[in-house]
């Protein structure tokens, strides 16, 4: 897809990033991804490390890959994370709001995707929309915007939900992430959101995230099912009806493909980069024709 209105290709890493700052910048060059999202967990240890912001922002620079997105903030709800969430996850959350703020601004970035990982039911609406509008306004005075993704199996369920925090926070940075994976494959009524879909503010949903999967169960839980993506195309849902729609309202900032488990770790990390670039290519032209 090309044009004025396109939006930016991605290299979201997934369980990639597991390899390190180094093999996600090579991947994202190997697929011809100007951008590249990280975690804040990865920034982190590279300063604790040793390295400073000249050396990340010169490695980047070095492979013509832009740090863009920084993902995952929990942070800026009353509850950032539920006390049975694996320690590797919890570590991965477990930064303040002034913390990954900091971080996305010192790497120059566009955003930062904020998730709700507490536990369904334990904080209320009001609360949560308050909550993500203080910190939409501590993001805009750094330039950033917030994108807000649902995720079934943790605080924020459905699109209905994140679009009514987004909607009711009313804040000019605060827009949607949609992930594929969450919407057709982990919603209880993947339906209702497609049809809210439309409805949504063009200028609202700025992100998307695309990845496949099998129809059938793939493990005994929700979250297990997550290691068990697959790259667009090489599953059984109708990722045309997510795409389709959100490139038609021409929102869309950005997008890319997030695969965690076998199907991206099983690849070598040149190969990775060149695999997700091929599928998001390949899945926006055929939702385009």
């Amino acid at each position: 897809m090309t044009g004025r209105n396109a939006p930016e290709l991605t290299f979201w890493p997934g369980s990639m990033a597991s390899r390190g700052f180094i093999a996600v910048l090579d991947a994202a060059r190997a697929g011809g991804f100007p951008a590249t999202a990280l975690s804040p967990l990865t920034l982190h240890e590279l300063l604790i490390s040793g390295y400073d912001w000249q050396w990340i922002r010169a490695e980047a620079e070095a492979r013509s890959v832009r740090l863009a997105q920084l993902d995952g903030a929990a942070s800026w709800a009353p509850i950032p994370y539920a006390d049975d969430l694996p320690a590797p996850i919890k570590q991965r959350f477990d930064f303040t709001n002034t913390e990954v703020l900091d971080l996305a601004e010192a790497a120059g970035m566009d955003s930062v995707l904020a998730c709700g990982a507490f536990t369904a039911g334990t904080v209320p609406l009001d609360e949560l929309v308050t909550s993500y509008a203080a910190f939409c306004r501590a993001a805009e005075d750094r330039g950033l915007r917030v994108e807000l993704e649902f995720v079934p199996f943790w605080g924020i369920r459905d699109l209905a939900t994140a679009w009514e925090i987004v909607r009711r926070a009313d804040r000019p940075n605060g827009t949607l992430m949609v992930d594929t994976w969450h919407l057709l494959r982990a919603s209880d009524e993947p339906q209702a959101a497609l049809d809210l879909l439309p409805d949504i503010p063009n200028e609202k949903v700025t992100g998307l995230q695309l990845a496949d999967a099998s129809l059938s169960p793939q493990s005994d839980t929700l979250f297990g099912e997550g290691r068990f993506r697959r790259f667009p195309g090489d599953g059984e849902l109708d990722l045309d009806t997510v795409i389709r729609p959100l490139l038609d309202k021409g929102g869309l900032l950005t997008v890319g493909v997030e695969v965690f488990g076998e199907a991206i770790d099983a690849l070598i990390t040149k190969d990775a980069g060149i695999r997700a670039a091929d599928a998001v290519r390949t899945a926006l032209s055929r939702a385009t024709r």
